[in-house]
């Protein structure tokens, strides 16, 4: 009978001791679970982050903001910051551009704002700096009737004046149309975007008739409402975005259009 019972006794032995092994694994399993969890987390909200940060960046809402806040002639000289990647400081644009670019484009500035200033073109005309470089904004109501893409006369000679101070750099000119979002009814454009178009192009045109501009230092685009500065539910919002800007583009982005065109 005592060895019926050692026999026993052994057997509840051997099935208990199994439990303190498994027990060890399931609290590891446990752990590496709760950590990959974590990790993932972590990442998701990384993600979340930096798709909401480009989508700030990139898209119109950031870009308005910076973009409106350009003025022209300023009062201490300084770059009118903001628009794409939310540049909006002294030291963010010296530290993408470099401290010569930057200070090439400012002094370029300062010369068109005092010209603009003395021909009282201050309203119609403004000057920003930006990760693009610079941008002289134009005011369409200016430069060219309602649904047209021809010129006005008496505003030649204000593209003139701004072409011959960019005719001297060696920089590419990004010339873009833009509209606001109001469909065309009468003229000769099917949609704002051929309208856009043909504006960018016609100015470039100027560039080179009248300013001897280099043909393949020009880039002409047209955006139609796509690209929206202002709140195009307003009257004055969808002033300001009926627009062609001329950016004297950076030299990140001249690079970029040499690499293009070999």
């Amino acid at each position: 009978m005592s060895k019926k019972r050692e026999h026993v006794h052994q057997e509840e032995e051997a099935g208990e001791a199994w439990l303190l092994p498994y027990s060890d694994l399931m609290t590891l399993l446990l752990a590496v679970f709760i950590v990959l969890f974590a990790v993932s987390k972590i990442d998701a909200e990384k993600a979340q982050q930096i798709s909401e940060q480009f989508a700030g960046t990139m898209m119109n809402k950031s870009y308005t903001t910076g973009a409106a806040s350009g003025t022209g002639s300023g009062g201490d000289g300084a770059a009118q910051t903001g628009g794409p990647l939310n540049i909006e400081t002294q030291s963010e644009l010296e530290s993408f551009m470099g401290e010569y670019e930057l200070k090439k484009l400012e002094n370029l500035k300062t010369e068109l704002d005092t010209k603009l200033h003395n021909q009282g073109m201050d309203q119609s005309v403004s000057t920003m700096i930006d990760m693009r470089g610079l941008v002289i904004r134009l005011n369409n109501a200016i430069f060219f009737d309602s649904g047209s893409a021809e010129i006005k006369e008496q505003s030649e000679e204000t593209l003139v004046e701004v072409a011959s101070i960019l005719n001297s750099i060696d920089n590419y000119i990004r010339v873009e149309g833009h509209t606001d979002n109001v469909p065309i009814r009468r003229s000769n454009y099917p949609s704002n975007w051929e309208l856009s178009t043909a504006r960018a192009v016609n100015v470039v045109k100027l560039f080179i008739n009248k300013c001897n501009f280099s043909p393949d230092k020009l880039i002409a685009v047209g955006y139609g409402e796509f690209k929206p500065v202002a709140d195009n539910s307003t009257e004055e919002g969808r002033a300001n975005n009926r627009r062609i800007d001329v950016i004297v583009l950076s030299a990140q982005y001249d690079n970029l259009e040499e690499h293009l065109v070999k």
